[in-house]
């Protein structure tokens, strides 16, 4: 049963630090990447399991329990990857000789599967969920980083992005209107970015542009194409509806930081809106 068991099994010396190889079925010479040529009579510290603390309290339990189940621990391949198992150990005498088997299970593909609903997870967090952009949070996120990492000559700059005349659509043609323009914006924005660029979508009707680190300000021409292509007639339903763009611009300065810039983009939007609204009174 040991020889031909699909689950990693090993027999040791009970020898603490210096605890060497006995025996180890096929199946485990298969989870190390090895011949048994290789492990015969070697420690077991040297080839696939690290010498820490970790391990000195597996051998402490085994010396004072006679044994442990299920504890993690990570298996070097000869390859050098890391392989994450859960090992139980139980310690047997023979002949006044002492000899620890080991349980080895493969446990790779659970924790695969872990970090991958964990980043599922993750990015659900960091979604707007109307618009499938990025949101707030992952806009302070990007933000952070961004600031963190500018340089003299490679400044972010910052675009906030108001939809004008939203609300109005909302009251005249109900919230499902509404919700339909947020979107196609979101798709629209989406067009107009470049290698590097980043939106998202952080309020009603509100968003934010991150452009790629440049050494000079985005051009007026970029900032144009933008407004140009939001604003063109969208088609909801039988209606055909048009939202115009107020937005402020802002590059990082020397010393600045994310929530000064963020404010500096902020007073520019709305200094935007409030010059559109004046020519239009």
């Amino acid at each position: 049963m040991f020889a031909i068991s699909p689950i990693a099994m090993s027999i040791t010396s009970s020898n603490g630090r210096d605890s060497q190889y006995l025996r180890v079925n096929a199946a485990y010479l298969r989870l190390v990447g090895r011949q048994w040529s290789e492990l015969q009579g070697v420690k077991v510290a040297d080839s696939a399991v690290r010498e820490d603390a970790a391990r000195t309290r597996r051998h402490q339990r085994l010396a004072e329990e006679g044994g442990y189940v299920g504890e993690y621990v990570e298996i070097q391949r000869s390859d050098g990857s890391i392989v994450p198992t859960l090992i139980s150990a139980q310690r047997s005498i023979i002949d006044d000789v002492q000899y620890d088997v080991e349980i080895i299970v493969d446990i790779s593909s659970r924790i695969s599967e872990q970090r991958a609903h964990e980043k599922v997870l993750s990015e659900l967090a960091r979604t707007d969920v109307m618009s499938g952009l990025p949101n707030r949070r992952a806009f302070d996120e990007r933000l952070a980083t961004l600031v963190e990492k500018a340089t003299a000559d490679r400044q972010p700059v910052l675009a906030l992005v108001d939809l004008d005349g939203f609300k109005a659509i909302n009251d005249t043609h109900g919230h499902a209107a509404g919700d339909a323009v947020v979107q196609l914006v979101a798709e629209r924005l989406v067009q107009t970015l470049r290698e590097g660029d980043f939106v998202a979508r952080i309020g009603g009707d509100e968003f934010a542009i991150l452009f790629a680190p440049a050494p000079r300000a985005i051009p007026d021409e970029r900032l144009s194409q933008i407004i140009a292509v939001v604003g063109a007639p969208m088609l909801i339903g039988t209606q055909s509806l048009s939202v115009g763009l107020s937005i402020g611009v802002a590059q990082l300065g020397d010393g600045e930081d994310a929530q000064r810039l963020f404010r500096r983009a902020d007073s520019a939007m709305y200094e935007m809106k409030r010059q559109r609204n004046s020519r239009m009174t």
